[in-house]
């Protein structure tokens, strides 16, 4: 009977260990993904200002711009910022995960 009982807390323990090692890679794995939409979605961004007055003179986007940016890709919304003070303009892209 004690024999059973430790096994059953080992046991339980092991699928402890495997469901949280499970969900700390599918997290990490996630981040990695919206890292790379977000530089994808950059180059986009980027696409949208070239040829258009964006940091010549101030760090705001222009709306001709503004409007190309793409509001989600692959079910996850973006964000667009742009920050900074002209010549050193900022330009930020988040990508959000809805769950």
């Amino acid at each position: 009977m004690v024999l059973t009982m430790i096994l059953a807390i080992v046991a339980t323990g092991m699928l402890w260990l495997s469901t949280g090692r499970h969900v700390l890679l599918s997290r990490a794995n996630s981040s990695e993904s919206n890292q790379q939409l977000a530089v994808g979605v950059g180059s986009l961004v980027q696409a949208c200002l070239d040829g258009t007055t964006y940091a010549q003179t101030d760090c705001s986007v222009p709306a001709a711009a503004s409007a190309c940016f793409p509001s989600s890709i692959a079910g996850k919304s973006v964000q667009v910022a742009s920050s900074g003070n002209w010549p050193d303009c900022r330009l930020s892209v988040t990508v959000n995960d809805p769950n």
